[in-house]
């Protein structure tokens, strides 16, 4: 297994954000042991996707999905990170609500 840096980009979050219906999009980084790229994007995405902070405040229909991926993904030395470190959320607003 190798360590992986995950940069995941979210998209189309309908989140109540001071007081007020918006749609978001953020980054944020995510380390992981994988085997390989691919399996590190899922291993990433699948952490940020169960993080309650995001899951429990998304009040997107199912109609209009919120959206995650990797944006990069960087092989990194088994020093250079500890697994699941939480870098917390960089926000930027994503079009009309």
């Amino acid at each position: 297994m190798s360590k992986y840096r995950v940069l995941i980009n979210g998209e189309n979050f309908l989140l109540n954000f001071d007081r007020q219906l918006q749609k978001l999009g953020f980054y944020v980084t995510r380390v992981v042991d994988a085997r390989n790229p691919e399996e590190a994007e899922l291993a990433a995405v699948n952490l940020v996707r169960e993080d309650s902070r995001l899951k429990d405040n998304v009040l997107n229909e199912r109609d209009d999905p919120p959206m995650l991926y990797a944006d990069e993904i960087e092989e990194i030395e088994e020093s250079e990170g500890e697994e699941n470190v939480d870098t917390g959320f960089s926000w930027f607003t994503d079009g009309e609500t």
